[in-house]
């Protein structure tokens, strides 16, 4: 059963007022994971953005930072406007959505709008894996993919990344083995030892060793 509910917001440039549905829970009839942490569900569903857009003055902002005090109401009938989000602006059916998609992340990213490091590890993530997306699925858009800024945002979210427990060591070792660097890769493996018998670790594990640095489906 899926349940939503409705989040107020009120826009921090312009004082719009909208709403987000925010996704409780819901069926997943199955679902793909990847080894850069991607988990693609069926039915698919874009649950609960941290970056929305503004219908009224069409500016961007994060979620948590429009949060409205007013009471959120469940009568989807309401008066308010919901809120828009990068898919919306950027429809999956359009083939060059993806290529949009990064362009926008990147544009956040040089206009400040990642104002604290959580937030810059967010968009890079999203850089990241919307990139990856060429590779895994999309294959007509594998000649759109921009080496050079996949190979930057990685270094870059490496550099500001502080894992705190073993899976985010192992994204870690991920990111590195994309990026080529098998041996650092292998080397961030040695300290992992409670979750070093599971089949994402071992499947990572094997494509180091075999040289391997594109993103794969566990």
């Amino acid at each position: 059963m899926t349940t939503l509910r409705n989040q107020n917001l009120v826009c921090p440039h312009c004082q719009n007022r909208m709403y987000v549905i925010e996704v409780m829970s819901f069926i997943v009839r199955n679902s793909e994971c990847f080894s850069d942490g991607k988990i693609i569900n069926s039915p698919s569903r874009n649950i609960n953005p941290n970056i929305l857009i503004c219908n009224i003055c069409y500016k961007t902002f994060w979620k948590n930072d429009a949060l409205s005090d007013e009471v959120n109401y469940d009568d989807f009938s309401e008066e308010l406007l919901g809120a828009n989000t990068i898919i919306d602006l950027f429809p999956r059916f359009e083939i060059d959505s993806k290529v949009k998609i990064v362009k926008y992340y990147s544009n956040l990213l040089n206009e400040g709008f990642a104002n604290t490091v959580e937030k810059n590890i967010y968009i890079r993530i999203e850089i990241w894996r919307t990139l990856n997306d060429s590779i895994r699925y999309d294959e007509s858009l594998k000649g759109e993919v921009n080496d050079s800024l996949f190979k930057k945002n990685l270094k870059k979210l490496i550099e500001i990344f502080e894992p705190i427990n073993e899976e985010q060591i192992l994204l870690v070792a991920e990111m590195y083995r994309e990026l080529g660097a098998f041996k650092k890769a292998s080397y961030l493996l040695e300290s992992i030892k409670e979750i070093k018998q599971t089949s994402t670790f071992i499947q990572i594990e094997n494509a180091i060793k075999s040289k391997q640095s594109k993103v794969f489906k566990i």
